[in-house]
């Protein structure tokens, strides 16, 4: 078997920005095949849930994946506060090339760069990937899609915050985001936004009546509109700018907390924070490190001590420069250790209590659904690359798994499937529609 055999499937990393999966699978003579199932994201569930009801599936991707790269080692990166599922995986490992890995209860672990650290002791280059230094790392429902050896059609997500029932579900992908939270129980989002993802890294849905779930979506947590973090999370590039210029002390906390300058990166975004007050848009070399930004949100939602936006300049910062040809690589040396990481580690109960989401901390339980959707909505780019191409017609009848857009020839990109059986109902240069017979 090779990548290819999975490349018309339609696999991409369910987890981020919708990597095709059969480039990672296409590496080889890899060191240490890493899963990402640390999920450090506060309030999110579903890798654990998948964990645990889908063992056998999930093993099975993985030894595929470990076979089609020749990794030596697998490791399942776990946090090992959850000890009953840690036991539990340990005692079914069907291969001596998978090992756990125990992570401790931080933010952000599941960053690759940590993941990487944390498995091998080694540091990505400067501009570099993890296959730079013999590893690659997979989500753990990519793996479970490879298991399952078939077209993918649905998603995983957990559905969480103001919502009667906090669950786990797995749904036709191109459902809207309010069919989906109905699942949960809520009636209605009068009063409340909707993040797609986490707390930390998510995004805030526009319009959930439209809006749908994608190949990537992890996760809708449903707050209430004057929460703290919908604040910051719809403050704009112009309002943090401002605040920005009028408010940073350059106490440097959130250059001292970062998690890859920990790592040794010259990332600083402090930096950020000062050209923001002296250059519009960070419009400066001075900041030009800015680059080396994760985005992971430590710096703005926790390390602050003022509420202040270092991680949106950085973000302004990061494009600014990118977009005028600085990369990481040209960056000289290598990166080091801060001898002070792991004292400096933030905990995620701290940064629960930190962004008052304790009350919303709840369980979310797998739980199978009956309800049939009538309608889905595909839109022809859920993955890095190319739009897929349509190999349908309008009013065309189609079945759950059946092929509808293919890559175009020599382009990256994931092939995509219907999610539900019936006849297309539209076609646009954006999207296919599909709604029941």
């Amino acid at each position: 078997m090779t990548e290819q055999n999975f490349a018309h499937l339609g696999l991409v990393g369910c987890g981020g920005a919708g990597f095709p999966t059969q480039v990672k699978l296409a590496a080889r003579n890899v060191d240490a095949l890493i899963v990402n199932a640390a999920e450090c994201e506060p309030l999110l569930h579903k890798d654990k849930e998948i964990l645990k009801h889908h063992t056998a599936d999930f093993f099975k991707g993985l030894i595929a994946s470990i076979d089609l790269t020749g990794a030596k080692t697998g490791y399942i990166g776990l946090k090992k506060k959850y000890h009953e599922l840690l036991e539990y995986l340990e005692k079914a490992i069907p291969d001596k090339r998978i090992k756990m890995l125990p992570l401790g209860d931080f933010y952000p672990a599941g960053d690759e760069y940590e993941l990487v650290y944390e498995a091998t002791g080694r540091l990505i280059p400067h501009g570099g990937i993890p296959l730079n230094i013999g590893c690659v790392v997979m989500n753990v429902e990519t793996l479970l899609n490879i298991g399952r050896n078939r077209p993918v059609t649905s998603k995983f997500l957990t559905i969480t915050g103001k919502v009667p029932h906090p669950c786990t579900v797995e749904v036709p992908i191109g459902i809207t985001v309010r069919e989906a939270l109905a699942l949960a129980g809520l009636k209605s989002t009068e009063g409340l936004r909707i993040i797609d993802g986490g707390p930390m890294m998510g995004k805030l849905i526009a319009d959930p009546e439209n809006d749908i779930v994608s190949k990537t979506c992890g996760g809708l947590i449903a707050m209430p509109v004057d929460h703290v973090l919908i604040r910051k999370m719809s403050a704009g590039d112009k309002k943090n700018s401002r605040i920005a210029r009028s408010a940073c002390d350059q106490c440097t906390d959130c250059s001292e907390l970062c998690p890859r300058a920990l790592l040794g990166y010259p990332i600083r975004p402090h930096k950020a924070m000062r050209t923001a007050q002296f250059a519009p848009y960070a419009e400066s070399d001075y900041a030009i490190d800015s680059i080396f930004c994760s985005e992971c949100g430590l710096c703005s939602l926790f390390s602050c001590p003022e509420d202040l936006p270092p991680r949106e300049m950085c973000m302004i910062s990061k494009k600014f420069h990118l977009g005028r040809g600085v990369k990481p690589a040209d960056f000289k040396g290598q990166p080091q250790i801060h001898p002070m990481r792991q004292a400096r580690r933030v905990s995620i109960e701290r940064l629960l209590k930190k962004l008052a989401l304790l009350d919303f901390n709840h369980k979310a339980p797998l739980t199978d659904i009956t309800q049939r959707f009538e309608k889905v909505t595909l839109p022809l780019k859920m993955h890095i690359g190319v739009p897929v191409t349509p190999v349908v017609k309008a009013g065309e009848t189609v079945k759950a798994g059946q092929l509808i857009g293919a890559v175009p020839e020599g382009k990256l990109g994931a092939a995509l499937h219907a999610s539900i059986s019936g006849k297309i109902a539209a076609i646009t240069d954006r999207a296919i529609v599909i709604a029941r017979d």
